[in-house]
């Protein structure tokens, strides 16, 4: 027996009752029933469709917004045409309440759609190339890649043709539909800079170089909380897409289906080790690979907004979205300004929006699109990400969304700061889709005890990055009041501002300042600044969010 198997063996004792659902499931007779459910009704639809199989075509029941579903739209690579960015446009005013949300993954997500309109909207995404399938339960999501794949003077290997490869191996075939023991995170990376949080995957290819060949090193096992973890191994972009089906064949066969808190690839490779399964690829693959190059992807990650130089003489002009908050009225406008340029759009992982091929700045920046969403925005307000929180989603433990934007409101009027780059990632709940372990600063919605009773809180973590050489962000004031949330951070903005060094961002600061200082010694420096700021003073009044 190796020591996949046993790993396996000593983990199916018992199987999660999701499994048994799995084992009956069936794609298309599912989306029939999808179909059957928009003419019957919402009452008609039954609770395992509800709570996990209409999720694996991307359609979610959310409770927040009853008898409402969320269709959440892969958009691969986060790259959208003119056509796709309408249809999403379209479908989102005459179905959604014009509301869009765009994600950590490079997705839009859009809400309020009747089961009566499913049918519809789903067919306007399709009949322009998008599709909601496989979005949600255990599947392989969307591919994130570097937004400006192929456009970036530092993108030096192009990336979405092999982004194609590989999803062509999964998408729409009923051999891998929800048929994983759990979600399956892919991205692709081939450039210097890391825009797309790539060491925060399943599955990672990142550009490195060996000798004098250009390729990839391999990543495995990232998720919340924990970053992808070296393979030891170097890949051409011509043995990608074998090396991701040897790794997804020995998820699909191996991976653990007991505990869904335990199920990921890294929990796999952490019992077997990572030197064993890279053994089991090779053998997979029936040949041997080439041990790791030299990592390339290590510039400090996350959009930069602005207009950015591409090749050709082009420019992309950056459209921040705070907290992702957007709506089919505003996409319609930046298809328009694509569509003057000859350009096209992209999703970034940080929710926000760029206007690629532009070649005409000036003429673009004239568009109200700017007025509302500016391009050279607070830097509170540029690289902020926050999940949907508990006004759409049923994990959500604080609203979030709002409490992240009133955040960077207050700290832009109370401690402006130009040339700078801050980076505020909030999680409604301690699952961690605003990937707040990634964060300059991390905050994640919680239950906090104040005077007899239990009100709404963040965790606040510090220190975290999207470099492979760096770790995930520490806790550094726990259970802080929601309301007194933004003047603790606006202590530790104070001492950013007062002593960085010129361009300084927020990461650099912090790394720099744990040189010298532990976190629970810095977290002592901001509670003393509150407590003499705010506490002591008698014309104190608590923030009050939107």
């Amino acid at each position: 027996m190796t020591s996949l198997q046993q790993a396996n063996a000593d983990r199916s004792s018992k199987r999660h009752k999701t499994e048994s659902i799995k084992d009956v499931f069936n794609a298309a007779e599912a989306w029939e029933r999808l179909i059957g459910y928009s003419k019957s009704g919402y009452a008609s639809i039954s609770e395992d469709d509800k709570d996990f199989v209409l999720k694996s075509f991307g359609v979610f029941d959310r409770p927040a917004t009853p008898e409402r579903f969320m269709i959440r739209v892969r958009v691969a690579g986060g790259a959208l045409s003119i056509a796709q960015a309408m249809s999403v446009a379209y479908v989102a005013k005459k179905f959604g309440q014009d509301y869009i949300d765009l994600t950590t993954r490079q997705q839009i997500e859009l809400r309020y759609i009747a089961i009566e309109d499913l049918p519809e909207s789903l067919a306007l995404l399709e009949s322009v190339g998008l599709t909601s399938y496989q979005t949600g339960v255990d599947n392989f999501r969307n591919i994130l890649l570097d937004p400006l794949d192929g456009l970036a003077e530092d993108n030096l290997i192009a990336c979405h043709t092999l982004m194609h490869d590989i999803q062509s191996v999964f998408l729409k075939n009923d051999e891998w539909v929800t048929t994983l023991p759990r979600k399956f995170n892919i991205g692709i990376n081939g450039s210097l800079s890391n825009r797309c949080n790539i060491f925060g995957q399943d599955f990672a290819l990142t550009l490195a170089k060996k000798g004098d060949r250009y390729g990839f090193n391999l990543y495995l096992g990232g998720r919340v909380g924990h970053l992808a973890q070296s393979a030891d191994m170097f890949l051409l972009p011509t043995q990608a897409k074998a090396v991701f089906v040897a790794v997804a064949s020995l998820f699909k066969t191996y991976g653990f289906r007991d505990n869904r808190n335990k199920n990921r690839l890294k929990f796999l490779i952490d019992a077997v080790g990572m030197e064993e399964f890279r053994a089991a690829i090779e053998n997979e693959l029936g040949h041997s690979m080439s041990r790791g190059g030299e990592t390339l992807s290590q510039s400090e990650g996350g959009d930069h907004y602005g207009s950015v130089p591409l090749n050709y003489g082009l420019k992309a002009l950056y459209v921040p979205v705070p907290s992702g908050v957007f709506s089919g009225t505003d996409m319609f406008e930046a298809a328009r300004i694509a569509e003057a340029q000859n350009g096209a759009l992209r999703l970034t992982i940080e929710q926000n929006l760029i206007l690629t091929g532009i070649r005409d700045e000036e003429m673009a920046l004239t568009s109200p699109l700017f007025g509302k969403y500016p391009n050279r925005p607070s830097p509170y307000m540029a690289n902020l990400i926050a999940c949907a929180g508990s006004g759409h989603c049923p994990f959500g433990v604080i609203p979030n969304k709002p409490d992240a934007i009133a955040m960077g409101e207050y700290l832009h009027r109370e401690i402006p700061i130009t040339d700078a780059k801050i980076r505020l990632y909030w999680s409604g709940c301690i699952k961690g889709c605003g990937i707040h372990g990634a964060g300059d600063l991390g905050f994640v919605g919680c239950k906090v005890p104040r005077d007899g009773k239990t009100t709404l809180g963040v965790d606040i973590f510090l220190g975290g990055s999207l470099s492979h050489n760096d770790e995930e962000a520490k806790l550094f004031l726990k259970g802080i009041v929601l309301e007194e949330a933004p003047y603790y951070v606006a202590e530790l903005m104070k001492l950013y501002r007062d002593t960085r060094y010129d361009g300084e961002s927020l990461e650099q600061f912090i790394k720099r300042l744990r040189i010298h200082y532990k976190i629970s010694e810095i977290a002592e420096i901001v509670r003393h600044n509150y407590t003499v700021t705010y506490e002591e003073r008698s014309d104190f009044h608590h923030f009050e969010r939107a």
